[in-house]
């Protein structure tokens, strides 16, 4: 059977078994439990229990007469009915868990191990900034948070972004470093971080494929959230200015790139203005 197909059916809910016997039906005649555990080697007993599990998932329909022989659900029936299911139950839960979501405010950092969530926590962030955005990404990284950066510009959200390949995102301040596919090919790896406010910040660094963290770090620390604004910033500055080498009137554009650039002494920051209240 396919290893992959396997992974993802247990990833589901299903067991080892249940898993099993869902791919043998669907690629075999409508078949009673005894047959399907001759056929797949496995008990008898464990079967029937397979077959009643995935009955009550929605998965295979069951003979309605004493052969009881069983037919996978075609998968695209079984998997619309699935994600209706877990939809509700997400929908539920997060009603229920809205009303004890308090917490109290802390500045420590935290790891984070998951890439799914990394990208939500980057979203989130990204619908919660008010003021001025920067980000440092690869360029799949990139693209699968364009949405989000997208609709943070159309609020009025000034978006700073240091990108490894030429990439457009309307109303956004892009700077695309002249070495970045150098950068890329010594990384190996997609790297996505985010400075929102000077009050938070999402650091990760991604496999290639984007489905697994090899280091992420999320925190709201504000001195360490206005250093890296500061700092990622004056390197998105750096590669302006870099790209700009050897062009003619380069001091005027080193310059206006000087100017226009988010300082704390020209520009309201809030995270930076919070650090000095405090």
């Amino acid at each position: 059977m396919d290893k992959r197909s396997l992974e993802l059916l247990t990833g589901l809910g299903f067991n080892q078994l249940e898993a099993e016997v869902y791919l043998h039906l669907l690629t075999q005649p409508p078949s009673t439990a005894y047959k399907i555990g001759k056929q797949i080697n496995k008990p008898t007993a464990n079967v029937y229990k397979a077959i009643d599990s995935l009955s009550e998932k929605g998965a295979i329909l069951v003979e309605d007469n004493k052969n009881k022989q069983c037919r996978a659900v075609k998968p695209g029936e079984f998997i619309a009915q699935y994600e209706a299911t877990v939809l509700e139950k997400t929908s539920e839960i997060g009603r229920l868990l809205h009303t004890m979501d308090y917490q109290p405010f802390d500045e420590n950092s935290y790891t984070m191990r998951s890439a799914p969530q990394v990208f939500e926590k980057f979203r989130t962030m990204m619908r919660k900034c008010d003021r001025i955005a920067v980000v440092d990404a690869f360029p799949d990284a990139l693209q699968k948070v364009a949405d989000c950066i997208k609709e943070a510009v159309n609020r009025g959200v000034e978006v700073y972004i240091e990108a490894y390949s030429p990439v457009e995102i309307g109303g956004a301040h892009v700077s695309c470093s002249e070495v970045g596919p150098k950068a890329l090919s010594h990384w190996k790896s997609q790297q996505l971080n985010l400075v929102i406010d000077g009050e938070e910040h999402l650091i990760a660094l991604l496999s290639s494929d984007l489905k697994k963290v090899k280091q992420a770090t999320w925190s709201n620390n504000l001195y360490m959230s206005c250093i890296l604004h500061a700092g990622c910033l004056r390197e998105q500055s750096l590669v302006q200015i870099m790209n700009s080498v050897g062009q003619p009137g380069f001091e005027k554009a080193v310059m206006e790139i000087l100017e226009k650039q988010q300082f704390f002494f020209n520009s309201e920051i809030p995270g930076f203005n919070k650090l000095f209240k405090r």
